[in-house]
């Protein structure tokens, strides 16, 4: 029934990539409102400890980011990602290796190159 009174929702892209908290700005237009932005949800107004908080929040996000592009920049960030997707892959094959042997041994799954040789059947219509 909500699907009814929403026209359209946009998602639009984070603001900072590379950061694990960050803000991404979302979008929800009603039906014959259009877009509507609760009141609540506007600029309040901070303590002074607050917006200090804030900012030396935002300068670490800053010094993670620039931290971040270096090593996008350098290739380190490549080849340590490549080294963590072969090991996520050699550990995935493990496991599937380990429940497919498993499945043979339960009778669950049998090889094809186990099964027994067919002929094919002359004169048989499949429909």
């Amino acid at each position: 029934m909500l699907n009814e009174f929403i026209e359209k929702i946009l998602v639009h892209e984070r603001d900072r990539k590379g950061s694990r908290e960050t803000t991404q700005e979302v979008e929800i237009y009603f039906n014959f409102v259009g877009r509507f932005v609760p009141p609540e949800f506007g600029e309040a107004d901070l303590t002074p400890e607050e917006l200090e908080e804030r900012r030396k929040k935002e300068e670490r996000k800053d010094r993670l980011h620039q931290n971040y592009l270096k090593r996008k920049a350098s290739g380190k960030y490549q080849a340590y990602e490549n080294k963590i997707k072969d090991k996520r892959k050699t550990d995935i094959d493990a496991k599937k290796a380990a429940i497919r042997a498993e499945d043979i041994a339960k009778g669950v799954f049998v090889p094809v190159c186990n099964l027994p040789a067919r002929e094919p059947k002359k004169g048989v219509q499949t429909v």
